[in-house]
């Protein structure tokens, strides 16, 4: 795997040293162009145009690499010899910015994001950086990135560039995925988005049962009462023991509310009813599924991934605040764990372009989301790992303040109202001329003009800037989006999921030990559909309406329908996010023939240990017994053998855990691994142990509050344990 994110200082130097200088933008191409008296100092390289996000010795080292072209400046000046008009602009693609967009609709915003991802896909194909690019949608105009932009082509020639569609891998509703013809699913290169039930909070489920999370503290308290019930196990009435379920879907929350005992007591018939039919219609949504979708799954190096939640309609909301939330805490943690192990992160989770189009109903000024919090952690640390965050807004006065102030590069178009302009004037981290600052100038900025603040130029003034063409096609109905409205209306509500059949367990196993390095490379499908295809998805159209109608008239229930067959997910390797029962044993002496010791398929020694080392942080059973607090620092010490007995190497690493001057505490069992866990005062100590071949892995995670003691028992284990 290629490492660096920069490319090689060598070849940039060959690459940028040119005597030819960038050539200007024609007017044609640039046809608002005010003039603007106060003068305009930028960094500009003559062999590529104006430089945003960069300080001047940073470009001095990586010149030309890493940045993409977003427009061109399009002001004059009163000195002709100063002037940069039609001096291309680009934007730095290397480092982590926060970036902030807005503008009244129409005015470009969302075609602005568009070209920002263009230009990191670009950058992609030219190997000078490796990043993925999540680009969150809510309003159907990101998936069509895969067409050309075959309507703009004479605006695309005068800026001397060519119509291109890009692979992107389109993310729509669960539901509506499961309702497609495997032709649109292959061609469109569409995904099935869910959200595990287990991820979401109380909070989370107000939110997604009542619009602004309203609900009452009795139902918020039998919200509660049902996840720890479904989490921990009850008994019915009966005497029989329905048993706990780490991952549960909305079905096994209601029959929770419906049978529990305990519940009955407490709860009257009637409050019951009323949280019961809001979690039937979350449940129609079809998007939330046992499961769920990773972080690791959408954000992947090399790709961009669009979230298009339009299909979910007025709902979309309140998903894609718990979408957001999950993905941004999921990459950041993924992120700063790896980055202090010390290991690459980008082999765990690549740095990540977050693209989220209309930020005010995520991160509000005022009240809250289930994603407020998340996206404003990732707006403060993100860039410390790699991580860049692009908001977009039409309501800047509407946004949090906390958010906003983390943007390094803002780019306004239009605006109208004046809290929204007092707002930019206040957050704009360069100078803003008056000229900019007067109402009528600013609200009749034409489509696709827009004003740039870059704060490595916080001394220096913002500019005008017209916005360049897109490359490939940006939003507007197509047969795709009649489709996905069919299928809203045709699917049947209780459709069973067939993509995820039950596995014994003895199966199962096999599918996790299958080498990686064995499975077939899985190419790329066609990205355009042809006249051919369309017909058939047309046909497929025209006998679902005919259905419905035929249904309505008739008064058939939609439910008798047959749902289109769905295909078969590739294989995976083993998610380590996948929970299974927990079976704790209190101990104060090991006996190793109750360690359960995983075996893997064929895996390098590095592999091995990483896979070992991750179960041991993020499995949910090693995880509560070690992280106790937002405080806690943890060191890993990676016991490692060629051969050997592995209970012999287990005895090594218990005795010497006892040396140290730690107990034994309990066996955590989940699945195929056991966690032996140890205490002394505040500080935790816990391993697990797996083996590939003849290779023996034991990862010992160390976590403590104190980082002086964590490190000080770090060092006396290693050198205790046997080299």
């Amino acid at each position: 795997m290629r490492k660096p994110s920069t490319p090689d200082e060598d070849e940039i130097d060959a690459a940028s040293q040119t005597d030819k200088p960038v050539d200007l933008l024609p007017k044609s191409a640039l046809p608002y162009h005010p003039r603007v008296s106060d003068p305009l100092d930028l960094l500009v390289d003559l062999s590529v145009g104006v430089v945003l996000g960069r300080s001047e010795s940073f470009h001095r080292k990586y010149h030309t690499g890493g940045l993409g072209t977003i427009g061109g400046v399009a002001e004059t000046s009163d000195d002709i010899l100063t002037s940069l008009m039609g001096m291309p602009v680009t934007l730095d693609l290397m480092s982590p910015h926060v970036m902030f967009v807005a503008g009244k609709r129409g005015s470009g915003k969302s075609y602005t994001l568009g070209i920002i991802a263009e230009e990191l896909a670009l950058a992609m194909e030219r190997r000078e950086i490796e990043v993925a690019v999540v680009v969150v949608d809510t309003v159907d105009v990101f998936r069509q990135m895969v067409d050309a932009n075959d309507e703009q082509v004479d605006l695309l020639k005068k800026w001397n560039l060519e119509a291109k569609g890009f692979s992107v891998a389109v993310y729509i509703p669960r539901r509506t995925y499961v309702g497609l013809p495997d032709e649109v699913k292959k061609k469109a290169r569409l995904f099935p988005l869910s959200i595990g039930p287990r991820e979401l909070t109380v909070s989370d489920w107000s939110y997604v049962l009542e619009k602004g999370g309203s609900l009452s503290t009795t139902m918020e308290n039998l919200i509660g009462e049902t996840l720890e019930s479904v989490r921990k196990g009850y008994t019915l009435a009966s005497g029989e023991k329905v048993p706990l379920k780490r991952d549960f879907s909305i079905k096994d929350m209601i029959q929770c509310i419906e049978s529990n005992p305990a519940i009955e007591e407490l709860y009257k018939p009637a409050t019951k009813t009323a949280l019961i039919q809001p979690l039937k219609r979350a449940d129609r949504l079809g998007v939330f599924h046992p499961g769920g979708t990773s972080a690791q799954d959408l954000a992947v190096a090399g790709q961009i991934t669009v979230i298009d939640v339009a299909p979910l309609g007025s709902d979309a909301e309140a998903v894609l605040a718990i979408l957001t939330n999950m993905l941004c805490r999921q990459v950041l943690t993924y992120r700063m764990a790896w980055t202090d192990e010390g290991t690459s992160a980008r082999e765990e989770l690549p740095p990540t372009w977050l693209i989220i189009d209309e930020a005010h109903t995520l991160v509000p000024r005022g009240g809250n989301t289930p994603a407020k919090d998340a996206i404003i952690g990732y707006a403060k640390l993100g860039r410390r790992f790699g991580c860049s965050l692009v908001l977009c807004t039409q309501q800047p006065s509407a946004v949090s303040d906390d958010a906003i102030s983390q943007a390094d590069i803002i780019i306004s178009h239009s605006l109208s109202h004046d809290n929204d302009i007092r707002a930019l004037q206040q957050r704009a981290p360069a100078v803003m001329p008056d000229q900019f600052r007067d109402k009528v100038f600013i609200s009749s900025l034409p489509r696709g003009v827009a004003l740039v603040f870059d704060q490595c130029t916080e001394n220096k003034r913002g500019f005008i800037m017209q916005v360049k063409p897109r490359l490939s096609r940006h939003g507007g109905t197509d047969r795709l989006s009649g489709l996905f409205e069919a299928v809203r209306l045709l699917i049947p509500e209780d459709i069973e999921d067939e993509t995820e059949p039950e596995v014994e367990e003895e199966e199962l196993e096999v599918v996790e030990e299958e080498p990686i390095e064995d499975l077939p490379e899985v190419p790329r499908p066609p990205l355009k559909l042809s006249k051919e295809d369309w017909k058939v998805l047309d046909g497929w159209m025209k006998d679902y309406i005919k259905t419905l109608f035929d249904q309505e008239k008739q008064e058939y229930d939609i439910i008798d329908e047959s749902a289109p067959r769905i295909e078969e997910p590739p294989l995976e390797p083993m998610s380590t996010s996948m929970e299974w029962e927990l079976e704790r044993v209190p101990i104060t002496e090991l006996d190793t023939d109750q360690i359960r010791i995983h075996k893997f398929g064929p895996l390098s020694a590095l592999l091995l240990g990483k896979a070992m080392t991750r179960q041991v942080l993020y499995s949910r059973a090693s995880h509560e017994f070690l992280f106790t607090s937002e405080k806690d620092v943890r060191e890993t010490c990676l016991v490692e053998r060629d051969s050997g007995d592995p209970l012999e190497l287990i005895e090594d690493v218990t005795s010497a855990l006892i040396s140290a001057g730690l107990t034994l505490d309990e066996l955590i069992h989940e699945h195929n691994f056991t966690f032996v866990c140890f205490r002394m005062d505040d500080l935790r100590v816990a391993f697990t142990v797996g083996t590939s071949e003849e290779k023996v892995s034991i990862p010992v995670v160390i976590i403590g509050s104190n980082r002086s003691k964590v490190g000080k028992l770090a060092g006396q284990i290693r050198g205790i344990l046997p080299s």
